[in-house]
């Protein structure tokens, strides 16, 4: 994987409702936000603590930690229960969705009802502007190709 140009990232502490919409949403541009409140996920979900909330779900799997979409050097995996074996050359990386990948945002609360009690999303807009929470999550040090998704919001 060729590398890239770093673009250098702000970062933000000590975060409330009226800093992030004052100063970060407007600027419409990748921040890291430390110290932020996301709930008990941060100290609950261990390997031991995911299994125990297992579903089937589909992952992308690599030799390699640094998983590149232009060389598809990963393969897509579904855990079936039976013949999923962590081993420690591979890396891993789920992405969620929603079960009806074009009609349907992915929303944490209806894939992963066990793990969303665990996760707080920041009440940083009214209830009626949240669209979708992307679940995703990974082997540590995994790196993946820069990307973004557009998501179009579709009113009823």
């Amino acid at each position: 994987m060729e590398l890239q140009e770093k673009v250098p990232v702000p970062v933000f502490t000590e975060v409330d409702k009226e800093v992030f919409l004052r100063d970060i949403y407007p600027q419409r541009r990748p921040a890291v936000l430390r110290g932020v409140g996301l709930g008990p996920c941060l100290e609950r979900w261990s390997v031991e603590y995911l299994g125990h909330n297992h579903r089937e779900v589909k992952i992308h799997v690599s030799t390699v930690p640094q998983m590149d979409f232009l060389h598809k050097n990963f393969v897509y995996s579904c855990d079936d229960k039976k013949s999923f074996i962590l081993f420690q050359d591979e890396s891993y990386y789920l992405w969620s969705l929603g079960e009806d990948v074009r009609d349907e945002p992915a929303d944490l609360s209806k894939q992963f009802p066990d793990l969303a009690a665990d996760f707080h999303v920041p009440q940083f807009f009214a209830a009626d502007q949240f669209f979708s929470s992307l679940f995703r999550i990974s082997s540590c040090g995994l790196q993946l190709w820069t990307h973004y998704d557009v998501a179009i919001r579709q009113h009823p």
